[in-house]
């Protein structure tokens, strides 16, 4: 049978990336100490780390190792391995092994999608924010989110905001989200309180660690881990 020009072309391009990528918009891989996130898409492969101005080069042809997939280009390659991987700090479980060699320094950490929580249940009810980023929140601050039939609330450290929210396949849209205007008189306050409102108005996915803590990630590897409230 002989195949049309326009699919001849989609399967060229999905021959670009592995197949956790194939299944999705883009492929992504992050670590941490140092903080470093790499998104690799049909066209274009991007590295961002803190410090550092970001690094973008054209998706090359993936080479199917005998391990995982490799990606070469000129200033950046890209080793990963099948081999469960969990990122040190939320503890969440990864599908591969994931090594960064960019202008010559190697980066170490984890690719593919977090194990995500299927239906609504597993987010209902109030949960008290443990960790901005994989770190403990400001000493003194109880940031805490809440989701109710369709609705989140909370306290983001120095104002309440609430919202409507959606959850499916894994995947949580909230926003967007008001709030009260009372002001953070301490700088630590209110850089996490402005950081917690602006991940969560954005897409995130929702996974669990090990401990059942709910992980919400978003652009860039940046997260917020939540422990449920006691009733």
């Amino acid at each position: 049978m002989r195949i049309s020009t326009i699919a001849a072309a989609s399967l060229v391009a999905l021959t670009a990336l592995p197949a956790a990528a194939q299944a999705q918009a883009d492929y992504r891989a992050a670590g941490t100490e140092p903080f470093w996130s790499l998104t690799i898409g049909a066209r274009t492969m991007r590295f961002e780390a803190p410090g550092r101005a970001p690094v973008s080069v054209p998706t090359p042809r993936v080479i199917h190792g005998f391990a995982g997939e490799i990606w070469q280009t000129r200033r950046i390659n890209v080793n990963t391995n099948h081999v469960r991987c969990t990122d040190g700090m939320s503890d969440r479980s990864y599908p591969d092994t994931v090594t960064v060699t960019i202008d010559g320094r190697t980066y170490k950490g984890c690719g593919g999608e977090p194990r995500a929580l299927p239906g609504a249940g597993p987010i209902e009810g109030s949960w008290r924010i443990e960790a901005l980023n994989g770190r403990p929140v400001v000493r003194g601050t109880n940031p805490t989110v809440s989701f109710e039939n369709g609705r989140i609330s909370g306290n983001a450290g120095c104002n309440r905001f609430n919202g409507s929210y959606d959850f499916a396949r894994g995947r949580l849209n909230a926003g967007p989200l008001a709030s009260t205007r009372m002001a953070c008189l301490d700088r630590a306050r209110s850089l996490q309180e402005t950081a917690i409102l602006n991940l969560l108005g954005e897409r995130l996915t929702v996974s669990s660690n090990r401990q059942g803590k709910l992980v919400l990630s978003g652009a860039r590897g940046r997260t917020l881990t939540l422990v449920r409230s006691r009733p």
